[in-house]
């Protein structure tokens, strides 16, 4: 269900300028790993930008974005496990974020894309490192000084969103609910199988 979600949160991706967009596919991966862990915030991350390229590709899949997009939900995951107040947990989550995932690895993966001109993937990496380019137009620290204030506010409406769905109680309720359904489920089975034996 939340990868579905986070299908149609790429979908609903709104660009800007400068290889800029607001898309809250953040908020998803976000949600994911503070509410179901690591792992599927991982699965959720990946799976969502995978599915929305092969439906809808816009050139190379982008390997760094990719990658980025899975760290998201995962270092929330991490960091929830710490014992600090939530909001201060989501503010560490989302400046980690900004500097590893939108930063780094989306910026660095639309850089080789769009201003380096080599595929965004380990071939490409391979092509930029080796000098098997062309002329780069821009550097890297310029191409990012353009792209971070935009990625800020990305973040920061994402963030918004976690933050309310936080608070929120019926939000707390559902997950609780989803949560117990699997448990349920095993007692079941297991009381179904000790009155078989």
């Amino acid at each position: 269900m939340l990868s579905a979600l986070s299908v149609a949160a790429n979908f609903c991706t709104i660009p800007l300028p400068g290889n800029n967009a607001v898309s809250l596919t953040l908020a998803v991966c976000f949600f994911t790993g503070i509410y179901f862990g690591a792992l599927p915030a991982a699965i959720v991350g990946y799976t969502g930008d995978l599915i929305a390229h092969l439906i809808h590709p816009l050139g190379d899949y982008n390997w760094f974005m990719a990658l980025s997009i899975a760290l998201y939900g995962v270092i929330c995951a991490l960091i929830y496990k710490i014992k600090l107040p939530r909001i201060v947990k989501l503010i560490l989550s989302a400046a980690l974020c900004y500097i590893v995932c939108l930063c780094g690895l989306n910026t660095f993966g639309l850089w080789l894309q769009y201003i380096v001109g080599v595929r965004p993937s380990p071939l490409g990496l391979w092509d930029l490192i080796s000098g098997n380019h062309g002329a780069i137009k821009k550097s890297f620290l310029l191409y990012l000084a353009a792209r971070a204030p935009m990625s800020a506010v990305n973040l920061v409406v994402n963030a918004a969103i976690v933050a309310a769905l936080q608070e929120s109680k019926t939000v707390a309720k559902l997950v609780s609910r989803i949560k117990e359904k699997p448990s349920r489920t095993r007692s079941a089975a297991q009381g179904e199988h000790s009155a078989q034996q």
